[in-house]
């Protein structure tokens, strides 16, 4: 059965972590969606409106249209800044580390290092869990250091303890650091993190992919609507 299509349309977004409420007003135009029916006894997903003509390579623009695609990259990875925040919000705990992973030679091949990040994360789960099944629970980005070799900045939800000469071992690349994330307020969590990931900029526009999560983590609560009903804020800090 070929599925059936409607507009779907909404004018605010509410999203709610364990750190924040938020409410966005689209004031201008409402925001469009396609609702997607597969059959009368499956749930209704959303399809989010997407342009699916051809995308021209960035090296192949030329240099307005390259500016103007930067400057729109720009503000999706704002808006993915907001997002890593929210995401911490949401599982942050007494075992969560931040953790940075450093090639001792100069790595600037991100195809080569991210395969590399993605083998130490199997074998980092394995060790801890004895299990291939995916049981850590993290984020990612990487950086480029001055010198233009890649590093990773990892944060670990729910990470036992385990010494850092092993960490080492199972990394094999270069040099390993654990922290213990340490802020003054439970709002400053996901900003600590956050503020990694708009950097390089230019070099993520166009390259490999820039921000990894594991699939097994809790999400802010999201909500969309045409009309706010009465919110009750009384046990929101």
């Amino acid at each position: 059965m070929v599925p059936i299509k409607e507009i779907g349309s909404y004018k605010y977004k509410i999203i709610e972590t364990p750190a924040t409420f938020e409410i966005w007003e689209y004031v201008d135009d409402p925001v469009y969606y396609h609702i997607k029916n597969a059959d009368e006894n499956s749930q209704s997903d959303i399809e989010w409106i997407q342009n699916l003509g051809s995308r021209e390579n960035f090296d192949e623009m030329g240099v307005i249209k390259q500016y103007d695609s930067l400057k729109r990259k720009q503000r999706h990875y704002e808006n993915m800044r907001w997002e890593i925040a929210r995401i911490v919000d949401c599982n942050f705990d007494d075992k969560t580390k931040f953790m940075t992973l450093t090639f001792k030679n100069n790595e600037q091949d991100i195809s080569y290092t991210n395969i590399e990040f993605n083998k130490f994360i199997k074998r980092l789960n394995y060790h801890i869990y004895k299990t291939k099944k995916q049981s850590l629970k993290y984020l990612a980005v990487w950086e480029k250091q001055k010198r233009g070799a890649i590093h990773y900045h990892i944060i670990f939800f729910e990470l036992p303890f385990i010494k850092i000469r092993i960490l080492q071992e199972i990394w094999g690349h270069g040099f390993v650091k654990l922290n213990k994330i340490d802020v003054d307020s439970q709002e400053n969590r996901g900003r600590y993190v956050s503020k990694y990931f708009s950097k390089d900029l230019e070099l993520k526009e166009h390259k490999k992919k820039a921000f990894f999560k594991s699939q097994n983590l809790k999400m802010p609560i999201i909500r969309r609507t045409n009309s706010l009903q009465p919110i009750d804020l009384s046990n929101k800090k």
